[in-house]
């Protein structure tokens, strides 16, 4: 029987949430032109408040860096302030923005250095334009001196030049206020250089200068036929994309009807106990979408719970794992689910400190999540309690479970078929704790909210129960009621289940245990031998609780004093569990426990001795000097060296 203790499996649909883009950018002062032409840079600005319309404000850091969070595409900026400094491009606060990997570049400056610029492009300007009035007046006089103009012409062109000159004031003020907002660290060489010369009156070389890239109107025609291209190219990209996004529409929809006939496929296979192949078809289920956590998950759960195959499992929940964690981070519950079947598949190697490492993470997740109130976190308590029962630490096993408890009751009501569940586990805690009759308090809450508030649809639930009942007057030596109790959980679960089902078995196995201990070996043999038939059909040689059958076989042997054929068994435990979790596993150290006491009796102390301290090793190792088992296993071994001794 070893350990029989009820979990339930709780899966629930993932919902698929995006993760926000995070926009990254910067604060600083402007580059500007020093008189040589040469850019003098800006500096980084921290501590700059930059407020996203939406979004909290963020606070520029030392390096002038900040990061926030958009949920769209696009997005508009609030304000950008910092004291003492104020934006060079008011423009900002209006523009549009889209999600960028560039960073996003904000240009502040101190109010001073800002009118101490515009003063100094206006002073250049106006510098050119006087210049070229000065030009203007000597070409209009030396045409005069020359005859060339009547005195009409004269007075009418010089009006000309000084009207023109009255409406530079208006470009004065836009082209100094626009050289003195320009960042020129974000402007390339060549255009720095035009500017410079702009600024400097050297006209005719500027435009000398943007002449060697050819003639404009020319560059103006290739780009529009650029666009023209373009245009025709997108239309054709657009087509495409159509057709693609209907194909990968179809591709999905068939995606998703061959994933529910997998899982069609396996259900009926679970159900007529063909293990292989239910495993077969929920494997293939979850390789046609990697991605999808869920499909995952049910994959290891399966293998995990049904085919013993732990280092598959293990791999198969460490993928969910990756996957929730790029897809929606390491503090949602699809992480949550996948650390607690990566514990759940550590326990059952008998790893439990990286069992306990997982289930910690699990739990760390889900208390921080909605409050810590979810039914998510509850099935995470069940499976650290789980953890906690199978190191023998039964008083945090109970917590555990009686938090799972609470969390039920107070969302699915006291008397939901999942609370009964909790209540039936710390039934079970208590009897291991040897307080019998409490146990039974617990476990006749279960089967009252089982049978009377959900009826003969919840057979399986109440099969269980029994079976756990039953576990527990076999406890108290009250053979009749535990008989009573294994017979309703066989024909409980049979009538729903079949007489194939591996449930079924390990209650014939129960059954079988009782008889064992009333002394009945002959009926013990007959229900071991035919639980033995019913596991061995559904799992194969190879699984833990063939592993237990044949452990109870062995002992029947063993009080037959057939003692070669109880070590020959107990050997060919010893393989299959080795062959399952490695030769570190409390399970195995049972099995060689029960090794030494079969060479004990046959009075072989040597090899007795050898088992006894292949079995101290283990469970000193995995449950401590305190566990129970351990005490036993050191004084038997000081029993042995006794006896070699004498």
């Amino acid at each position: 029987m070893r350990k029989i203790f009820a979990i339930l499996l709780s899966l629930t649909t993932a919902t698929l949430q995006l993760n926000a883009q995070t926009q990254h950018g910067y604060v600083k002062t402007k580059g500007r032109l020093a008189s040589n032409g040469t850019v003098i840079t800006g500096t980084r600005i921290s501590g700059a408040t930059v407020h996203v319309k939406g979004r909290s404000a963020v606070l520029s850091q030392s390096n002038g860096t900040f990061s926030f969070p958009i949920p769209a595409q696009s997005y508009y900026l609030q304000s950008v302030q910092k004291q003492g400094y104020v934006l060079t491009d008011p423009d900002v606060l209006s523009n549009q923005y889209a999600y960028s990997e560039n960073p996003l570049v904000l240009v502040l400056e101190t109010p001073s250095q800002q009118v101490e610029d515009k003063l100094a492009a206006e002073k250049k300007i106006r510098r050119t334009l006087q210049r070229q009035l000065q030009e203007k007046e000597d070409e209009i006089e030396s045409l005069k001196a020359q005859q060339k103009l009547t005195d009409e012409e004269y007075r009418k062109k010089m009006q000309e030049i000084y009207t023109q000159q009255e409406s530079n004031e208006k470009l004065i003020g836009d082209m100094a206020d626009r050289y003195s907002r320009m960042d020129f660290d974000e402007v390339n060489e060549f255009n720095r250089r035009i500017s410079q010369l702009i600024l400097d009156g050297n006209l005719t070389e500027a435009d000398s200068l943007l002449n060697t890239k050819g003639d404009i109107n020319t560059r103006i025609a290739a780009l529009r036929q650029h666009q023209e291209a373009d245009a025709k190219a997108e239309q054709e990209i657009n087509k495409k994309q159509k057709k693609l996004e209907k194909s990968k529409e179809l591709t999905q929809k068939e995606l998703e009807d061959l994933a529910q006939d997998c899982y069609s496929k396996f259900e009926i296979f679970k159900l007529q106990h063909n293990i292989d192949s239910a495993c077969y078809h929920i494997e293939l289920r979850a390789s046609l979408d990697t991605t999808n956590v869920e499909w995952q998950i049910n994959a290891g759960d399966f293998l995990r719970k049904y085919m013993a195959l732990y280092k598959k499992a293990l791999s198969i929940y460490k993928r969910a794992a990756r996957i929730s964690s790029l897809l929606f981070g390491q503090d949602s519950e699809e992480y949550a689910k996948a650390c607690g079947g990566i514990s759940d598949t550590y326990r059952e190697m008998a790893q439990y400190d990286e069992a306990d490492r997982w289930i910690e993470k699990a739990i760390s997740i889900q208390s921080n999540n909605n409050d810590g109130v979810t039914l998510a976190l509850a099935d995470i308590y069940k499976s650290k309690s789980s953890l906690c029962y199978s190191i023998g630490d039964y008083s945090a096993a109970l917590d555990f479970s009686q938090r799972s408890l609470a969390i039920k009751e107070q969302m699915l009501g006291k008397n939901s078929e999942f609370v009964a569940t909790d209540v039936e586990n710390i039934g079970v805690i208590y009897m291991e704790m040897g307080k019998y009759d409490l146990a039974l308090v617990f476990l006749e809450r279960a089967l009252n909210i089982q049978e009377f508030g959900h009826g003969e649809v919840h057979s399986v639930e109440l099969a269980s129960i029994y079976n756990s009942m039953g576990m527990v007057y076999k406890r108290k030596k009250d053979f009749p009621k535990a008989i009573d109790c294994f017979e309703k959980a066989i024909s409980y679960g049979g009538a729903i289940l079949g007489e194939g089902h591996p449930d079924i078995g390990m209650r014939y196995n129960n059954l079988g245990s009782i008889y064992d201990d009333m002394g009945e070996l002959d009926l013990a043999f007959d229900n071991y031998n035919h639980a033995l038939h019913i596991v061995t059909n559904v799992y194969g040689e190879i699984h833990p609780r063939v592993a237990i059958v044949l452990n109870n076989i062995g002992s029947v042997y063993f009080k037959r004093k057939d003692i070669v054929r109880s070590l020959e068994i107990m050997n060919k435990v010893v393989t299959i569990e080795e062959c399952i979790y490695g030769k570190d596993n409390s399970d195995i150290a049972i099995s060689y426990a029960n090794i030494s006491a079969l060479y004990m009796a046959n009075e072989d102390y040597v090899h007795a001795l050898e088992y006894a301290e292949k079995a101290y090793l283990v469970f000193n190792e995995k449950l401590g000097e305190e566990h129970p088992n351990t005490k036993i296993l050191k004084e038997k071994i000081e029993e042995l060296k006794k006896k070699i001794r004498e």
